[in-house]
């Protein structure tokens, strides 16, 4: 009678962990993927702009209602960078912004590049060949968080 009550809950655990779900943020590349369970996350990505040849950062914020666009900075002008913003620092034009971006982003990186990826300060990805790295926040079901799957 006990070995079945222990192998009944054994299998209701199991059960409610597939079952339940939370929020995650992935970022893969096609071939790593990194999950981060929802709370809130900062994302920062550097890189070189490929026309202007210039250093870029964006900053993403993500949370269970999706992903942000908070802030912006850079230090030439054309091509597709900002050409209003809210400070000069003596190195970088700076925009801070709030603008919804939906639940998935998808950015596309060429080698000349040299993009990073941080996430809460601490490195995510680097890509250096070419590379879209996707950003997604979806439901997972426990079970699958727990063994690194989803």
């Amino acid at each position: 009678m006990r070995k079945s009550f222990l192998f009944l809950a054994f299998f209701l655990i199991l059960l409610v962990s597939s079952v339940a779900e939370r929020g995650v943020l992935v970022i893969t590349d096609g071939k790593e993927e990194m999950v981060y369970p929802l709370g809130e996350h900062e994302i920062t990505i550097e890189y070189i702009h490929s026309v202007e040849r210039s250093e870029v950062v964006e900053t993403l914020k993500v949370n269970s209602s999706g992903i942000y666009a908070i802030g912006m900075k850079w230090k030439d002008f054309g091509a597709g960078l900002p050409e209003d913003f809210q400070e000069w620092n003596g190195s970088w034009y700076e925009k801070r912004i709030n603008i919804y971006l939906g639940k998935s982003l998808d950015y596309w990186f060429i080698p000349l590049n040299r993009a990073n990826i941080t996430v809460d300060g601490l490195p995510a990805f680097a890509p250096r060949s070419d590379t879209l790295i996707e950003f997604r926040v979806e439901s997972c079901p426990l079970l699958l968080i727990k063994i690194g799957r989803c």
